[in-house]
């Protein structure tokens, strides 16, 4: 993936991912091909292959940049403990909602799992003492069983018929009341 700062590969990067999460609303993930990816932005096959090596990559950098924006709205609320880290995770993704469904409906649930754990891991974002934890070992895998929960929960609110779902804040109170942690 490219990493530079031209500022015209950038604007490619930013146009190829518009583009690709436009056709996703209308055709299946594994079905955009590159032709129609490139002919939709009007750049060319090798500017493709400069910025991605494939589609998936394209979804990796698009959840980057939405959880880059989840740790830094994160830092701007205090979490103290896990219902407050559910509050702030629940209510930023209601906005991300409708793109989520889509990749998870073509079946690329594990790229967003994988991001999840990878920026939730990070004690940024659970940076508090859990109940019962007594080491660093500890600490890791509780930080894990949570991070897995919480993520489940997302992908099946996700999936869920909207008829029958809570909200977010339903469900960041049901964290609570599973954990037994509350907000002060």
């Amino acid at each position: 993936m490219y990493a530079g700062c031209n500022p015209s590969a950038l604007r490619s990067r930013k146009e190829i991912v518009q583009a690709f999460l436009s056709l996703m609303q209308s055709i299946s993930i594994e079905d955009i091909t590159i032709k129609q990816l490139m002919d939709a932005t009007g750049l060319s096959r090798q500017t493709f292959y400069q910025i991605f090596n494939s589609k998936d990559e394209i979804l990796e950098f698009y959840l980057d940049t939405i959880f880059n924006q989840f740790i830094i709205d994160s830092k701007q609320h205090a979490v103290k403990n896990l219902c407050d880290a559910a509050k702030l995770f629940f209510t930023f993704f209601e906005d991300y909602k409708d793109i989520l469904r889509i990749i998870i409906q073509n079946n690329k649930s594990g790229i967003v799992q994988r991001k999840c754990r990878e920026y939730l891991q990070d004690k940024q974002y659970i940076n508090y003492a859990l109940h019962g934890v007594l080491s660093d070992l500890e600490q890791e895998y509780a930080t894990i069983f949570i991070i897995s929960g919480i993520v489940a929960m997302l992908e099946h609110w996700i999936r869920a018929d909207s008829n029958q779902i809570p909200d977010t804040h339903e469900l960041a109170l049901l964290v609570c009341r599973i954990t037994g942690t509350y907000s002060s």
